[in-house]
């Protein structure tokens, strides 16, 4: 994102953005729940106690990015930046070119609003810029729990110098 932030206009930065998080749907979830169950399947079928502990903390860290996503991410940056884009993407007529309902249900969607009111107002007061700044920011979280559940599967794999039991 660095290099569209530099040197986008904001129209095409929200139709860059858009596009970015619209993918995130697409493969996220499968990648949660295939690592969330691998590493439970790992833990119930591992020998001793300490693996078992690692796995399942493993499998822990990686859910987690699910209720994060829906709770904080999707009615906060991800939806004021949806707010954002369709207040950008107008024609010389001034008419929308992109339009979204409202949000129907408990789970979020790609082409339907889902910030807070305070998200919004905050998406009207800022740049898209500083709203993708911002989702750059919130994806390092868990692009860095990610690695951290790989990282304690890894070692309950590893048994690395055989610390751990």
């Amino acid at each position: 994102m660095p290099p569209l932030l530099s040197y986008a206009p904001e129209a095409l930065l929200a139709k860059q953005w858009l596009q970015a998080y619209a993918y995130g749907p697409v493969f996220v979830p499968p990648l949660i729940l295939s690592g969330t169950l691998c590493n439970v399947l790992l833990a119930y079928s591992s020998p001793t106690t300490s693996m078992k502990l690692l796995y399942g903390l493993a499998a822990a860290f990686t859910w987690i990015i699910m209720p994060f996503t829906l709770l904080y991410m999707e009615p906060g940056v991800n939806g004021a930046g949806k707010w954002k884009v369709e207040r950008l993407l107008v024609d010389e007529d001034g008419d929308k070119r992109y339009m979204m309902k409202e949000n129907e249900g408990w789970l979020p969607r790609v082409d339907r609003h889902t910030a807070t009111g305070e998200a919004r107002a905050w998406a009207e007061g800022v740049r898209m810029r500083d709203i993708v700044e911002r989702w750059v920011v919130v994806n390092r979280w868990r692009f860095w729990v990610t690695a951290l559940a790989m990282g304690v599967s890894a070692v309950a794999t590893c048994n690395w110098g055989g610390l751990l039991w």
